[in-house]
C-alpha cells in the first residue's frame, strides 16, 4: 500500500475557538483566518494532504490548573460552535472516538489515499484520547507532521507531544498557530517548550 510521508495536521480550527463570539475565542485567531486557509493551500500545491482533529464534546472539559478546573462549554457536538471555520472546511470524514476495527480503519485510510480530508473527533486535550489516532497515523506511514491551529500552548502542544511520542518529525507552521494564555501556561512557554524539545518552525 502507498504510504504518505508528510501531512498537515489542523488542530481545532473551529468556530468556538476562532470566531469572536466563540465560547473560548483565542485572542488574535480571528485575524488569522486567511492564514489557516493559505497554509492548507500552500501544502496542497506541494502534494501534501491535510488531516486534523476537532473537539466534539458532550460536556465540560477538564483543564487542570485553571481557575475552576474546567473550560467553559465549547465545541458541543452538532452545534455551530463545533463546526470548522470556512477557510479550513472541506468534504471531511470524521473519525469518532469509538474504537474502529482494523477493517474500518483501512476504509478510512483508503479515503485519505483518495485525497479526502480526515479529522479525528476527541473529548480530551490530547489527540490520543481518540483510540484510533495511532493506528491511523501508522497505517498511513506518516513520518513528518506540519502543525497548524489553536491553541499553541494547549492542544497544539498536546498534538506535538503525541506525534513526538510516535517518533514523528514535527514542524510548526509559523503564521498559522495561535496561543491562549492561561495561568501557568502561556503561548510563549508552549512555543519555547516545543522548539527546545525537537520541533522546527516552518515559514511560507
Amino acid at each position: 500500500m502507498k504510504k504518505i510521508k508528510s501531512i498537515v495536521w489542523d488542530v481545532e480550527t473551529q468556530n468556538d475557538f476562532i470566531m469572536p463570539e466563540g465560547t473560548i475565542s483565542v485572542p488574535g485567531a480571528y485575524e488569522m483566518i486567511e492564514n489557516f486557509g493559505k497554509a492548507i493551500y500552500h501544502f496542497q500545491k506541494k502534494g501534501i494532504l491535510t488531516l486534523g482533529s476537532v473537539d466534539a464534546h458532550t460536556g465540560p472539559e477538564l483543564i487542570p490548573g485553571t481557575k475552576d478546573q474546567y473550560f467553559p462549554l465549547h465545541c458541543i457536538k452538532g452545534t455551530k460552535g463545533q463546526q470548522k471555520i470556512a477557510s479550513t472546511q472541506a468534504d471531511i470524514l470524521y473519525v469518532s472516538d469509538n474504537k474502529y476495527s482494523d477493517d474500518a480503519l483501512d476504509l478510512v485510510v483508503n479515503e485519505v489515499m483518495d485525497g479526502r480530508r480526515v479529522y479525528i473527533e476527541k473529548q480530551g486535550l490530547n489527540l490520543l484520547s481518540n483510540p484510533n489516532t495511532i493506528d491511523l497515523i501508522e497505517k498511513l506511514g506518516v513520518e513528518e507532521v506540519y502543525l497548524m491551529g489553536v491553541a499553541t500552548n494547549i492542544c497544539v502542544k498536546e498534538a506535538y507531544d503525541a506525534f513526538k511520542d510516535m517518533q514523528k518529525k514535527v514542524y510548526l507552521i509559523h503564521s498559522a498557530i495561535k496561543g491562549l494564555d492561561i495561568p501557568g501556561n502561556t503561548e510563549k512557554e508552549g512555543l519555547e517548550y516545543m522548539l527546545k524539545s525537537g520541533a522546527e518552525m516552518y515559514r511560507f
